[in-house]
């Protein structure tokens, strides 16, 4: 008996049992692994983000953008993966919050295995997104600096440490909190290769020291007046980039006629899917292939601040559904020191 999470049509999650069906000749039968619950699937809940849902459950959609699986069983005109493989969604909208599903091969990416499945459950929507923001959004070389806010996110966390590796110094914004919780943080981001980490309001402060760099790229997703404070730190043609809105979607970025003018800022908006689709299938396969090598050997490693794997039993019933609907409602609230919560089925 396979689950699945579902959007309900009045906008809440339910949890129901039913049969996954078999296969046919271009389909296979996936048996999820890992699933992280992402900020972007809390959008698709709320239902703000353009990209809905692409499979349903007597008509309510079905979450989950993120993911690992492994495949269980192939129909006779299936060539590209096999039982035993371990996949990832290579479209939006595939629905990962599901302990099983009847997908066609070709929505599907091989992988291969990570030493940790929650690697490559976060593949897509965190690992792959940190790799773009340094390659894409400006060109940059060693020596350059970045400066990045939301600095506990996973997707910044990654960010750091692909910065380290290509030689890019990198200047972490936290959150204000209490002071033992502040200097736990701060190692922790420095362990992973930030160069300097600072609370928001330490920020300010430091911007004449920091202007002595070359801060080549900023890094929102917060925007208002945190975003401004990346601005202000920005070297003469840098370029800032929004790729979200912690502080709330109704937020403003205040911009004065220098930004544009004299400083020659650039303004840019990140879709990693945007990226993503600038890559031919083969080229997504090596990359995530690539970074899963660099995970095994211990050049990338897991957010430094942890992760909370909360485990999908289908024989615990009533007790499932409290623990899954918890887990959603948690993510939603975003508390202070929140980790990243991931699905692991059993």
């Amino acid at each position: 008996m396979a689950q699945s999470l579902t959007q309900s049509l009045t906008g809440g999650v339910e949890l129901h049992e039913y049969d996954a069906g078999g296969v046919n000749p271009s389909t296979v039968l996936v048996k999820f692994l890992a699933a992280p619950i992402n900020p972007l699937d809390l959008l698709v809940l709320a239902g703000t983000y353009p990209v809905k849902p692409t499979h349903h459950y007597q008509g309510q959609a079905i979450p989950g953008y993120d993911g690992i699986g492994e495949v269980v069983e192939c129909g006779e005109g299936v060539t590209k993966v096999t039982p035993g493989d371990l996949v990832v969604p290579s479209k939006f909208g595939t629905g990962t919050w599901r302990t099983h599903a009847v997908l066609d091969a070709s929505s599907l990416q091989k992988i291969s295995r990570p030493n940790d499945l929650a690697f490559g459950a976060m593949l897509k929507l965190g690992v792959l997104p940190a790799y773009f923001l340094l390659e894409d959004m400006a060109t940059l070389k060693p020596g350059d600096w970045i400066i990045q806010n939301a600095a506990t996110s996973v997707v910044a966390q990654w960010v750091v440490q692909f910065a380290r590796l290509r030689g890019i110094r990198s200047i972490s914004i936290i959150r204000d909190r209490e002071t033992a919780s502040v200097t736990q943080i701060k190692q922790s981001l420095c362990s992973l290769g930030a160069d300097l980490v600072l609370t928001e309001n330490e920020l300010p402060e430091q911007i004449p020291a920091i202007l002595n760099n070359p801060v080549k790229l900023a890094l929102d997703s917060v925007f208002g007046p945190s975003a401004r404070l990346l601005l202000d730190c920005l070297a003469v043609g840098g370029t800032f980039v929004q790729l979200g809105f912690l502080g709330g979607a109704s937020q403003e970025l205040q911009l004065s006629s220098k930004d544009l003018f004299v400083r020659q800022l650039q303004l840019r908006g990140f879709r990693g899917t945007a990226q993503l689709a600038k890559r031919t299938a083969e080229e997504q396969s090596a990359l995530m292939d690539w970074t899963i090598r660099l995970f095994n050997n211990g050049a990338l490693t897991l957010p430094a601040l942890g992760l909370e794997r909360l485990e999908w039993t289908v024989a615990d019933g009533s007790e499932n559904k409290v623990r899954l609907l918890t887990a959603i409602d948690r993510a939603n609230k975003a508390v202070l020191g929140q980790r990243k919560q991931i699905l692991v089925f059993t």
